[in-house]
């Protein structure tokens, strides 16, 4: 395997050298950690973007977070970030209607674009960034600010999660080219007890969300209003209480401009119970039955375990090539000592 640094500054290659080792970790929050050992000078700094290719298959594309080496060897391990990670930084919601009125997809290019590539700031732009928009998938939400400001990688986890939006990277000579897209996928159908999946694990589960009592400040006039919304046994949510589903109950304040909004927010309140789980597996790398490109973070599933069958998504996935197992975390649970008193 190859690994070639590349500069953030001017998008040239700065170095191309042998990997000894890799790990690599990915997650719904964009997240996870990879560490890479190579036996030379990575020539590299923090934020430099990374990519390992074994031959022509991409093995893991990103940025450097820190580079580290013993005293007079010139072996170095670099810890890296999610390549998403370049898009970690604080930054003022604009043209929020682009969601509802175009798409997220739309919406995050014109975020990237303004504040990333084509900000006037040419010091910091990264004007190799091209962005093609293949979806537009229109929905009545914005990104939650605080005092006008968000994260932009913080919101492309969310759209991940919620409406199965990525961004899809691809590194040639003269660009870093991008592409938001809805992918449409079926849940991936797993059982556990297939002998391609080496361990099991499913440690807590929790009761799902049955009732929301919300109180909506409407942004425009300030007035604060009560609703109650129901999940009901065919899984859909409606403010009519009939035919529902025994589960927990909560609360939530919503600031919203729009009731439409508001509504929206509530229904990914209950989106969450089809994650209200931690279960870990590893399977085969080279499994014919669960093929590793289809374990991605983001990837719905419906899976099989001792405790019955669930809806699901994958959280989490660590490969390493000094095993040939794929470790994979379902649902997005972090569960405390103080939760489980709650």
């Amino acid at each position: 395997m190859l690994c070639y640094f590349i500069s953030k500054k001017d998008f040239a290659i700065l170095n191309c050298v042998e990997v000894e080792s890799i790990s690599c970790a990915k997650n719904l929050d964009c997240g996870g950690k990879t560490k890479i050992s190579i036996a030379g000078n990575p020539a590299a700094s923090d934020e430099d973007f990374v990519i390992v290719k074994d031959g022509n298959k991409v093995v893991f594309q990103g940025i450097i977070e820190a580079i580290d080496n013993a005293d007079g060897e010139m072996k170095h391990s670099v810890s890296c970030l999610e390549i998403e990670q370049m898009f970690s930084r604080q930054i003022f919601l604009t043209d929020a209607a682009i969601i509802s009125e175009t798409g997220i997809e739309d919406f995050i290019a014109t975020a990237i674009r303004k504040n990333f590539s084509e900000s006037g700031d040419d010091f910091i732009d990264m004007k190799y960034i091209n962005i093609n928009v293949l979806t537009h998938t229109k929905v009545n939400a914005k990104p939650a600010t605080e005092s006008g400001i968000y994260n932009l990688k913080t919101y492309l986890g969310n759209a991940k999660q919620h409406y199965g939006i990525f961004l899809d990277f691809e590194f040639t000579k003269e660009n870093l080219n991008i592409t938001i897209h809805k992918k449409e996928q079926s849940p991936m159908q797993i059982d556990t007890a297939f002998t391609d999946v080496v361990s099991i694990k499913e440690t807590y589960k929790v009761k799902v969300l049955s009732k929301l009592s919300v109180i909506w400040k409407n942004t425009t006039t300030n007035a604060e209003t009560k609703r109650y919304f129901y999940l009901h046994s065919d899984r859909s949510v409606s403010e009519i209480n009939e035919d529902r589903i025994d589960g927990t109950i909560s609360t939530k304040y919503i600031e919203a401009e729009t009731e439409a909004e508001m509504i929206e927010a509530a229904r990914n309140e209950f989106k969450n119970n089809s994650y209200s789980h931690a279960i870990e597996a590893q399977f085969i790398a080279s499994s014919k039955i669960f093929p590793a490109n289809e374990l991605y973070v983001g990837h719905e599933v419906k899976i099989r375990t001792f405790a019955g069958v669930k809806d699901s998504i994958i959280s989490e996935i660590s490969t390493s090539d000094s095993t040939d197992v794929i470790a994979v975390k379902f649902g997005i649970l972090k569960v405390t000592l103080t939760d489980k008193l709650k």
